[in-house]
């Protein structure tokens, strides 16, 4: 839904704070009773932006087909090789999520719902990928944390990257370094 992502744009842009439902409605270019009638408050629509950008964190469930290694496909499943734009826009609404759940309950369980399921699918990616054999693990769902962790904190340190090629090198030593501890 076009309303939606424009919502998370300006959500990314402004903040929740700094976001109004006419504002967002303008650059839609619908009325603010069109809005309301799709999203009865500010919150719910960011909790819809939410919803949308956490469908991109990574790219799960796979393909059952899939033939690639699991490095390849663990670094496709959380995106290290997608463009630079698409990189930038993802990490200002994760940083955005972050910095403005703390003005509203809403938004924090939104937030903490968006991890948990994204943890859980690639727990259960993980679990299936020990069914086949191909990895050993204890604990999925302790992996999935684990690995998710080392992933999104490369992916978004405090004090960036010197350059998208720096950062896709550490990405690819932190699937390295899971690895290590979990192939047969």
């Amino acid at each position: 839904m076009q309303v939606i992502e424009i919502a998370r744009q300006t959500f990314a842009e402004l903040g929740y704070a700094g976001t109004t439902t006419d504002v967002v409605a303008t650059r839609c270019q619908i009325s603010k009773q069109t809005l309301y009638r799709l999203f009865p408050s500010k919150q719910e629509l960011f909790v819809a932006a939410a919803k949308v950008s956490e469908q991109t964190l990574l790219a799960l469930p796979r393909p059952m087909d899939e033939q690639a290694s699991i490095e390849e496909t663990i670094a496709r499943i959380f995106k290290t090789e997608q463009g630079d734009d698409l990189e930038d826009d993802r990490a200002t609404f994760v940083r955005t999520i972050i910095r403005d759940s703390s003005l509203a309950p809403e938004l924090a369980q939104a937030s903490r719902d968006a991890i948990f399921l994204a943890r859980h699918d690639l727990a259960d990616w993980l679990g299936a990928q020990v069914e086949k054999g191909l990895l050993y693990l204890d604990d999925p769902p302790s992996a999935a944390r684990l690995l998710m962790d080392m992933m999104f904190g490369g992916m978004y340190p405090p004090d960036g990257w010197s350059s998208p090629e720096r950062k896709r090198e550490h990405l690819g030593l932190c699937i390295k370094v899971f690895l290590r501890g979990a192939v047969p």
